[in-house]
């Protein structure tokens, strides 16, 4: 972290308010472009590795919407009050 803030200080790139409109739309529009490509890169992967889970939450979901008694007397799931709230 000292390291970021000493090339911040050599770069002389102050608190962000004190950065200029152009250069404040430059900073968001590269960070955009670069969290888009990270996502697009990264995303397929992750959905591989994560199929199983989704597999198992539609499942569940479908579960629920059909007994949703039977499904918040599962423990784990009786946690969550979006869910069992009925």
């Amino acid at each position: 972290m000292e390291y970021l803030n000493e090339l911040m200080k050599r770069a002389d790139i102050g608190v962000w308010q004190s950065w200029s409109i152009q250069y404040r739309v430059l900073a968001v529009v590269v960070g955009l472009l670069v969290a888009w490509l990270v996502l697009w890169s990264v995303l397929p992967a992750m959905l591989r590795l994560l199929r199983p889970a989704l597999f198992i939450v539609v499942v569940l979901i479908a579960v629920w919407a059909l007994f949703p008694r039977e499904i918040c007397s599962i423990e784990v799931v009786a946690r969550l009050p979006v869910l069992c709230a009925r």
